[in-house]
């Protein structure tokens, strides 16, 4: 007998709000590879476009993931019902499982990638993020929003850090690529269904689930940081503005305020990442 029974949610209080909220990774990365689709590199080094190109496709790979499909089912001639509500619940589970994880390679490589071009002595993309965020760095506020919070709750799921980096969302990438790395070497492990005494099988690994979304999140909050400190130095260039038909809140010195019109990809990118929110009542 199979059942809905949950381990308790895991949903950060930054996803919930009502105005500011971060958007899921499949939003934020959407928004995010409109954003580098109306960008482009400014260097002179040969094959530079290509790079960037191959690492914005990888941003669509990723954009484009919509589902991923598996069967769990066993035959061994003679199963039984438990058996099979078991495979049955294994089968979801890791086709919700699986889909964070192939997004997270998608978003890794396109991290990688806009490194290699962006930050060529960077022996480790941590590197390259942790310079951009020096540059970007604001005393009197976060930026992005809710980074350092995103980075905060990915270490409940991974607690012991990655020793080298020394800014929030730096660290957070040195620990998503170590956390990817286990997956890669066979060294994660894989959450099974679990049962009750009365023969109730439920569904397990809502942590990893919420981990893996996160680690995606925390990839392109990456890539956004790299991104706004290239264009600072006019190693990156954007085109044409962004068309906020239905409007969305962004951050003010106030606390936020509704936009219903034409804003700059520049300044776009500093608000990607956030839930565009209910239009104000008139």
């Amino acid at each position: 007998m199979t059942t809905t029974r949950m381990e308790g949610s895991c949903l950060p209080s930054y996803r919930t709000l009502s105005t500011l909220a971060l958007s899921e990774s499949e939003d934020h990365v959407r928004e995010l590879t409109d954003w580098v689709q109306h960008a482009s590199a400014v260097t002179g080094v040969p094959g530079a476009q290509d790079v960037w190109d191959t690492a914005y496709k990888w941003l669509r790979l990723a954009q484009g993931l919509r589902s991923v499909t598996f069967d769990m089912s066993y035959d061994d001639g003679g199963m039984c019902s438990e058996g099979l509500d078991f495979d049955a619940v294994w089968t979801e589970m890791m086709e919700e499982w699986q889909q964070h994880q192939v997004r997270l390679g998608y978003l890794r490589a396109a991290l990688e990638g806009f490194v290699r071009l962006l930050h060529p002595d960077a022996t480790e993309p941590w590197m390259a993020v942790e310079a951009a965020e020096r540059r970007l760095h604001h005393p009197a506020e976060e930026w992005p929003v809710h980074a350092r919070a995103v980075a905060d709750h990915l270490r409940t799921h991974a607690p012991d850090g990655v020793p080298g980096a020394s800014t929030p969302v730096a660290a957070a990438v040195a620990q998503v690529i170590a956390l990817h790395e286990m997956v890669v070497r066979g060294r994660a492990a894989i959450p099974e269904p679990d049962s009750d005494a009365d023969g109730n099988v439920f569904p397990t690994g809502h942590a990893e689930v919420c981990a893996l979304r996160e680690a995606s999140t925390v990839l392109l909050l990456g890539i956004q940081l790299l991104m706004a400190a290239a264009v600072q130095e006019d190693r990156v260039a954007v085109f044409d503005d962004k068309y906020l038909l239905d409007g969305m809140w962004i951050p003010d010195p106030s606390g936020s305020r509704w936009v219903d019109e034409e804003m700059p990809y520049g300044e776009y990118l500093a608000v990607l990442h956030l839930q565009p929110g209910e239009p104000p009542e008139l």
